[in-house]
């Protein structure tokens, strides 16, 4: 696989964040990146991507739940809702 390598401003820009902000990613080893012998961080376009889809899935998950408790039901079913939000919110935290 050809994977294009971007600086850390070229990163930041193709996110929509600030540089200082990917240095904290990978200080806390949220986001991979690698060092050039000058020292300078090179981000993998495939790992900026996973970033981005990992932030759509997350996105998604609060608008579903979301949605859910918003739902009007019988006693009955809220129940069977409420333990489908709770599913959702375990797995949206370790996403």
């Amino acid at each position: 696989m050809n994977d294009k390598i971007l600086s850390i401003s070229e990163a930041a820009q193709y996110l929509g964040v600030f540089p200082l902000t990917l240095r904290n990613w990978e200080n806390k080893g949220l986001i991979k990146a690698f060092r050039t012998p000058g020292g300078h961080r090179r981000f993998r376009k495939s790992e900026l991507d996973r970033i981005i889809g990992t932030s759509r899935t997350e996105n998604k998950l609060k608008e579903s739940i979301k949605e859910l408790e918003e739902i009007d039901l019988e006693n009955g079913r809220q129940q069977v809702i409420n333990k489908i939000i709770t599913d959702l919110k375990n797995i949206s935290d370790n996403v």
